[in-house]
């Protein structure tokens, strides 16, 4: 999965599990050279209760993410992704000074009923006022690349001061600005090898959706 880097046994926060939730087979784009789907796209593999019809054989990509709210225990329990429409990752900066990284958060707002998410402008406020870098994630299209901000300092004086309010206007603002970018069509790189090479045909392998 793209700008998700985990590591393979993360420390989860006790109490909270993924039950029926399957936000991360559909919103984020996955290329792995045992998978490749596009953001927007439900994985082909996704059955119709959210349970994942390969799970014991799952790619290594999808055995690995886990997004943060099984890994934050300051993100509010009521933003589990199926349930707020906000999908939050952890997310490394990389210093264009000196090249250090810095292991941030990323808010992604499936739609705009994230914004009245219960919990999403409590738990931003407190990554902002950790100082952690913090990224305001708005997907395009199914297919399409997103927008990408970071709302650290347009967000400080709204937390510093604690206003719900603002915090949720300036957010509300970032996202409308984002939905109006140019998105792009996603290029996978596996893909982009595997349609300049002639393969044959085989009647038994599965349709790429």
């Amino acid at each position: 999965m793209l700008d998700s880097d985990t590591s393979a046994e993360p420390d989860l926060v006790a109490g909270r599990t993924c039950g029926e939730c399957n936000v991360c087979c559909v919103a984020l784009t996955i290329d792995d050279a045992e998978l490749q789907k596009l953001q927007g796209h439900r994985c082909r593999h996704s059955q119709r209760d959210n349970s994942c019809g390969i799970y014991p054989t799952r790619p290594h990509t999808c055995r690995t993410f886990f997004c943060g709210w099984r890994r934050l225990k300051w993100v509010r329990e009521p933003l589990r992704p199926d349930k707020s429409s906000v999908l939050i990752r952890l997310h490394g900066e990389v210093s264009s000074e000196n090249g250090s990284r810095h292991l941030g958060v990323m808010f992604t707002l499936l739609n705009s009923a994230a914004l009245k998410a219960e919990g999403l402008a409590e738990s931003v406020a407190a990554a902002v006022a950790a100082d952690l870098p913090v990224y305001l994630h708005i997907p395009g299209p199914p297919g399409y690349t997103a927008a990408q901000v970071r709302i650290n300092e347009v967000l400080y004086h709204a937390v510093v001061s604690r206003d719900k309010a603002a915090i949720l206007s300036i957010l509300r603002q970032v996202r409308a600005k984002g939905r109006s970018g140019n998105f792009k069509p996603i290029v996978l790189p596996r893909r982009a090898e595997d349609a300049g090479a002639k393969m044959p045909d085989d009647p038994k392998r599965a349709p790429d959706h």
